[in-house]
This record gives structure tokens, sequence and C-alpha cells, in this order.
């Protein structure tokens, strides 16, 4: 039972809110009962559960996983929601190095996309479309921040997700047979549904402000999603899930 502040083991846990420190020692935490639960039935390496004073479940831990107990005010700060369910995990951040995206799958790749609310809500709908993966540009949210891992309401341990990409990367997917498409007005930009989406492919959404970057323009097909009231443009999560499941259902 941990009920002072100033353990280490405390303290270590309690630093994995910051982004810096979880790129430091490659871990991140996940809270609440379906994320610990979805968590536990992946492939990921799960370190540590971590749950408050008189908390109970009927999970069943490998022997692997070190158990660990904090007074009911100590997990409250441990945790980023307001109401917390009391039971959290210490996960392992996997090495993606070396990923090479299969022309068999469809992948979404987020250029900059800044909110993570948004970037989760990509990544829900992406496990639900049956993408092969989301594929993050090196300025986008952060992939293990509380609030990504909760908007994917699961998802997140059921796709794969790669971090640090750039153009450089999608120059050699298209060298490989991938249709860049972009959504965004450029040079030559089409309507999204003239787009041949049944070809290997890899969807482009960009930053909520400042749409796809220049680097990225350069390479893709712009396509468009029609504004027909008047809204100046759509919720970067929203327009991701027109582009694919257009690309669903010209597949099926």
């Amino acid at each position: 039972m941990i009920t002072s502040s100033s353990n280490a083991v405390y303290k270590h846990i309690k630093a994995l809110q910051d982004k810096k420190y979880r790129k430091k020692y490659s871990e991140y935490t996940v809270e609440g009962i379906k994320s610990v639960r979805d968590a536990l039935n992946s492939n990921r390496r799960v370190k540590s559960v971590v749950i408050s004073e008189g908390f109970t479940s009927e999970y069943t831990y490998s022997d692997e996983i070190e158990i660990i107990t904090v007074s009911a005010p100590l997990f409250a700060k441990l945790c980023d929601t307001q109401t917390p369910q009391g039971i959290m995990a210490v996960i392992e951040i996997e090495d993606k190095g070396g990923f090479t995206p299969d022309l068999s799958k469809a992948y979404i790749y987020c250029d900059g996309v800044n909110d993570p609310g948004n970037l989760g809500t990509i990544i829900r709908t992406a496990d639900a479309a049956g993408f092969g993966g989301v594929l993050l540009s090196k300025g986008t949210a952060d992939l293990y921040s509380p609030k990504t891992v909760r908007s994917s309401m699961g998802s997140f341990f059921n796709i794969e997700t790669v971090t640090g990409l750039d153009a450089e990367f999608l120059v050699r997917c298209a060298e490989k047979g991938f249709m860049l498409y972009g959504g965004a007005l450029g040079r030559d930009t089409i309507d999204y549904r003239d787009a041949d989406m049944t070809k290997p492919s890899i969807l482009i959404v960009g930053n909520e402000a400042n749409g796809i970057s220049k680097e990225v323009m350069e390479i893709c097909r712009c396509v468009k999603i029609p504004i027909l009231g008047k809204a100046e443009s759509l919720n970067v999560s929203v327009a991701a899930a027109i582009l694919m499941y257009e690309l669903v259902s010209q597949r099926t």
C-alpha cells in the first residue's frame, strides 16, 4: 500500500503524465476499467496495474505484472479524469522501427493533427473501417496522451499506430505503389468520390488550423469534400471518417 506521495514508485507513475517523461522511460498509462481490460487483452506489454485502495475486480493477472495498491486520495492525483474508476495500467511503449506498410491494406496519415481527442477519434474510426494502421507525422499530437487513448475507446489496442513519420516516408510509399490522397484544396483537386481508392491507398488529413503541410501537398493528389452549407470546413476527424468510409465503399 502506497500512502505517501514521496514514494519513488508513486512519483514515477505520476511523472508519466508528462510527455517528455513518457518518452524518456518508454512507458505510458491508461486508466479506467475498459482501457485496462483492453490493454490486458492485447499484445501490449503491461508492466504494472495500479489500483485504488478498496477497488475490487475479476481480473486475472499474469505473474509478470506488478500489482500496486495506492490510497484513494493519492490515486485520484494520478488520474486525468475527474471521476477515476479506481484502476490504471502502466504499459511499455513499443519500438516500431523499420515499419513497412502492406500494399494489401489501407492507411490514414495524420499530418500535424494537433488535438489528441481528434487523433483518438481517427484511430477509433480507422479500426472500425478495417484500416491497416494510423500513421502519424512528427508534428502530430502525442499518441500516448491520456486523452488520445481515452478518445480511441479501446481501438488504440486494436490497430497498428506508427509515429515520427515525414514526407520522405510518404515518397517511399508512393514509390512502392501507394496512391496518396490528401484532404485539401490544391492544384488539380478532385471530388473525393472520383479518387480511385480501390488501388493501394494512404489517405492524408492535416492540421486543424493549417491543413496539410506544403511538403505533403506537393506529393499527394488533393481531394475535396463538398461543403454545401455555410460552414468553412469540417472537423478533421469527421473529414477523416468520410474519406475512410469512401474507401470502404469503393472496395466492397
